[in-house]
């Protein structure tokens, strides 16, 4: 795998403790690791669903960097299937882009707990865009 542990470090990556572990060439698969806050827990004490969407974004925004060289996803839809509960301990997601066109991508990402259980299967469309700045917006002289 390659070593990408500095990249990919913005507020929301932060957050939620994000670390890339590496990227597989062969089969195109971003794997990091989170560490939720503890904000993040519900009534339950396992993870809130909704709020596990955060570290598969920002996996699906790591397997889009790589695989179309350095753009960036704005995700249109995320697909989330629950198959068991996260526990409130360090997480991996491993995400990969399935199809990547100029403007639209196809991602899916596992999320395994803390045993290597797998607990969330996601799936997303995406935007492919540039990072901000780097495009001329249509109109624009």
């Amino acid at each position: 795998m390659t070593d990408l542990s500095s990249a990919f470090q913005w507020p929301s990556a932060k957050l939620m403790g994000a670390k890339v572990l590496g990227y597989d060439e062969d089969t195109q698969t971003v794997e990091m690791a989170f560490t939720l806050p503890p904000e993040f827990a519900a009534m339950r004490g396992s993870a809130q669903g909704g709020l596990l969407a955060g570290p598969i974004d920002e996996a699906f925004g790591a397997a889009m960097y790589m695989a179309t060289g350095g753009k960036l996803q704005l995700s249109l839809d995320i697909t989330m299937s629950f198959l068991r509960p996260v526990p409130m301990e360090r997480i991996t997601v491993k995400a990969r882009a399935v199809k990547s066109g100029r403007r639209v991508a196809f991602l899916e990402a596992e999320l395994f707990d803390h045993e290597s259980k797998l607990c969330v299967r996601a799936t997303a469309t995406s935007m492919v865009t540039d990072w901000p700045g780097q495009s001329k917006v249509e109109g624009d002289g």
